[in-house]
């Protein structure tokens, strides 16, 4: 009887336990999940410990002292030998190993901006330094004085968190506020106080103005083309003599492609807002009593002019120009053959009071007819660009610009679609109010 109880119980017991309700599993490691955070979230609770000062100091120097090797390494020429050979050279020491600076660049600066502008360096031209097969090898066609010379900084820290500073960085003699900020725990610069100081230069010659600077010399704001922006306007003045007259299709044929010329300049002008052009034609009609040469002589336009109301160029240009405009250049076309030239308006030259009417010649023929690519090639140097050929930087200029329009010797028949207006004759005719640092010695040729 006793046992009969004892079984008659066991079965109650396992009955109850069966109706009991069981959440299913994904609650279960809900509340796993739940309790693991919560544990997580205490541990890292009881790890954190605000950053202090002397972390923040020290990191600062140890990042402003990488990133002094840095740009000393790509803008400073620090690779380099004293024999140092034209070509690209391999570097040996502490930077053999291409790798030993990309790690140093990237546990030195948070910003893959920079980080790419850096390894690229300089932005025009070819990379100061390159890898091959693994080797670090240099090249450097700029150095920048500034990174040359840059040694020890001084650095004081502003104002930090948790998870930003702000530093005051001083080096070679210029100060600048910089941040560094925290990232997967790791202190990183935004930026190169290299990049800081070319952003000051910059911001330096945009408020002063280049006119004001040793360093800077254009043709711009002399003469009657003072500068390629704004309203300018374009006298074409189809020059009969006693031997040579124009027909009227010649005449439209040279007017046509002179705005051809016109529409490309403008098109190019739009990738700089300091442009705004825009360019009015007019054509105008002389005839000279006697012959015009075919030979280049500086005077004769002058000397044309010289028994007339207009007396010289300046004269004749002042008369025919209406006005609301900002520049006025002035193209002469004869139906003979003869070379093309231009006399820009040139302050370093004794006479540039004679020359302020900026003028061009273009000589035509049956057989010699003329592109687009001659007119904006002569307008360019009128309104303040330079002839880029034939000088002692010229290689150093192609190597950088291949593509600029001034720098071909055979301009008459251009493809215009294949060049361009590069970033230094942008600046030389007035489209840029700012030249970089690594082109400032190619813009001082005045009276070349």
């Amino acid at each position: 009887m006793k046992k009969i109880l004892i079984l008659l119980l066991i079965s109650l017991i396992c009955l109850s336990a069966c109706d009991t309700p069981v959440g299913d599993a994904s609650d279960v490691s809900d509340e796993v999940s739940e309790n693991s955070d919560l544990s997580e979230d205490a541990s890292e609770e009881e790890a954190y410990s605000p950053v202090d000062m002397e972390e923040v100091r020290s990191s600062a120097e140890k990042l402003v002292k990488a990133d002094i090797t840095i740009m000393g390494v790509f803008a400073g020429g620090k690779l380099s030998a004293e024999e140092e050979e034209k070509g690209y050279s391999f570097a040996t020491g502490e930077f053999e190993e291409y790798s030993a600076l990309t790690d140093l660049v990237n546990r030195t600066y948070s910003s893959s901006e920079v980080i790419d502008r850096m390894l690229s360096y300089p932005d025009y031209g070819e990379d100061s330094v390159i890898s091959e097969d693994g080797k670090t090898k240099f090249d450097y066609t700029y150095i920048n004085d500034f990174a040359a010379s840059a040694k020890s900084a001084t650095l004081s820290v502003v104002s930090f968190d948790d998870e930003q500073a702000t530093l005051s960085v001083t080096l070679s003699g210029k100060t600048f506020s910089m941040t560094m900020e925290k990232v997967k725990g790791k202190w990183l610069l935004t930026d190169s106080v290299y990049f800081a100081y070319l952003e000051d230069e910059k911001q330096t010659q945009l408020s002063e103005g280049w006119e004001n600077s040793i360093y800077l010399g254009t043709r711009q704001n002399s003469g009657s083309a003072k500068k390629l922006t704004g309203k300018v306007l374009i006298l074409n003045v189809f020059l009969n003599d006693t031997f040579t007259e124009w027909s009227d299709a010649d005449r439209k044929k040279v007017e046509d492609t002179v705005d051809s010329a016109c529409e490309w300049l403008i098109t190019k002008s739009r990738d700089h807002s300091g442009a705004n052009l825009a360019i009015d034609t007019q054509s105008l009609f002389y005839v000279h009593s006697d012959t015009v040469p075919s030979n280049y002589e500086m005077a004769f336009l002058d000397i044309m002019f010289q028994k007339t109301v207009y007396v010289d160029v300046n004269g004749y240009v002042e008369r025919n120009t209406p006005d609301g405009y900002d520049s006025v250049c002035v193209m002469f076309h004869v139906w003979k053959n003869g070379d093309d030239y231009c006399i820009p308006c040139d302050t370093a030259n004794t006479d540039y009071h004679t020359y302020h009417g900026e003028r061009a010649m273009f000589y035509y023929s049956e057989n010699a007819g003329h592109q687009a690519s001659s007119y904006v090639y002569m307008l360019l140097q009128l309104f303040g660009g330079e002839k880029l050929y034939g000088r002692e930087d010229t290689e150093e200029i192609k190597a950088l610009f291949p593509e600029d329009i001034l720098l071909q010797k055979n301009y008459l028949n251009l493809p215009l679609q294949s060049h361009t207006v590069s970033p230094l004759t942008a600046f030389l005719i007035g489209w840029s109010g700012y030249v970089d640092t690594q082109l400032i010695p190619f813009t001082d040729t005045q009276g070349d």
